[in-house]
């Protein structure tokens, strides 16, 4: 799952998921990614760190609590993102990635879900 308040980050990173062979869900916002993970089976979830109304860290912590067996990937393409990152590792993140390094995005998640 693609989680990003930004519908062009959320786009982009379908179109270079799914012709990989990923299935791909998108969700908007925080309470519509916890909505998925309580209706779905998910693998990853790739997560802006950085949203309005709940940041990124503080549901990091929620689903790790919740959904210990999802592997989480944080993005940021905010100005001072590698604090956030560095944040979100500590918080159980499994990998964190640049915006501005999109084109990893696929490799990334193959090396976080074993494959």
């Amino acid at each position: 799952m693609v989680v990003d308040d930004d519908e062009h980050f959320r786009v982009l990173a379908r179109k270079m998921l799914e012709p990989a062979g990923f299935q791909v869900e998108e969700a908007e916002s925080v309470a519509d990614c916890l909505e998925h993970l309580r209706s779905g089976v998910f693998d990853a979830v790739i997560m802006d760190i950085v949203m309005p109304e709940h940041d990124g860290i503080e549901v990091l912590r929620d689903i790790k609590m919740s959904f210990p067996e999802i592997k989480i990937i944080t993005v940021s393409g905010v100005d001072c993102c590698d604090m956030y990152l560095t944040v979100s590792a500590y918080l159980g993140a499994d990998a964190s990635l640049s915006k501005s390094s999109i084109a990893s995005l696929c490799a990334l998640l193959d090396v976080v879900l074993g494959g």
